[in-house]
């Protein structure tokens, strides 16, 4: 199953004629920029991020909603990660500790685990596949996240330098079949995402997915145990069905957006 993703970083002047060969009909700055900064991503040993997503959903009444959640993400390559979502609806954790995948519904102390491959890309896709279960921002941790994120991009632009949550940015806007997406990278020494907007504009109503990164962590380690799960006093382990993990660890009859 092909990714997409966004994500920056620093410019690679070693990677110059490689984009400029691959990518002639778009804005070359805008390509350098991205690649750069992919590269950058890729080359982080591990980081974390605290971000809000924002999600807008078309009522049966043809009314566009927003539904925010909040999230912590902690990434080691090549085979681990966590991720905290918060929403007014549920609170869940999701833990991969290089063998298995395990979800826990905080709200209702229920919790699943199933077996996953041994690297972060295949358990990205194994667990979209196999459970639907797609995680926001979790793209940031593919091993090759220019690639990823380049593999179905149409047309690239440059809008020059914008703020976004307090920091300059440049911002850069991509074109797909299906999707629109823009994102803003930090401008300086850190070239981090803080923003980025995903347009589903095959979609009724054409609805926007947002992030923003308020805060990164690519300097302090993460502790070995932050990766390990320890069930809550009192939860059940339920099976981790071939369906989305909502729908695998929700009660009968309980509705809640998808987490994209």
């Amino acid at each position: 199953m092909k990714r997409w993703l966004v994500c920056t970083v620093f410019f690679m002047p070693m990677a110059g004629t490689v984009w400029a060969q691959e990518y002639t009909n778009m804005d070359a700055g805008a390509v350098q920029v991205l690649r750069a900064a992919c590269q950058y991503l890729a080359e982080a040993p591990y980081f974390g991020i605290t971000a809000e997503i924002w999600r807008e959903h078309l009522t049966e009444d043809g009314q566009k909603v927003q539904f925010s959640r909040s999230m912590e993400m902690e990434v080691e390559r090549p085979n681990r990660f966590h991720t905290e979502i918060h929403s007014p609806h549920s609170q869940r954790g999701f833990w991969y500790d290089g063998h298995s995948l395990t979800v826990l519904d905080r709200k209702h102390n229920l919790f699943s685990a199933t077996s996953m491959p041994a690297n972060l890309d295949e358990v990205i896709d194994a667990s979209r596949d196999q459970f639907g279960i797609d995680l926001p921002m979790i793209d940031l941790a593919v091993s090759d996240p220019f690639t990823n994120a380049m593999a179905r991009v149409q047309g690239v632009r440059d809008f020059g330098m914008a703020p976004a949550l307090g920091f300059t940015c440049h911002h850069l806007a991509f074109t797909q079949d299906n999707i629109d997406w823009q994102i803003w990278i930090q401008d300086g020494p850190q070239p981090l995402i803080r923003k980025f907007v995903i347009t589903h504009k095959n979609e009724p109503g054409s609805p926007e997915f947002t992030g923003l990164i308020r805060e990164w962590n690519l300097t302090s380690r993460i502790a070995d145990s932050d990766f390990a799960f320890v069930p809550p006093d009192g939860a059940v382990k339920v099976p981790m069905r071939g369906v989305s993990a909502d729908a695998a660890l929700k009660p009968t009859g309980a509705t809640e957006p998808r987490t994209r």
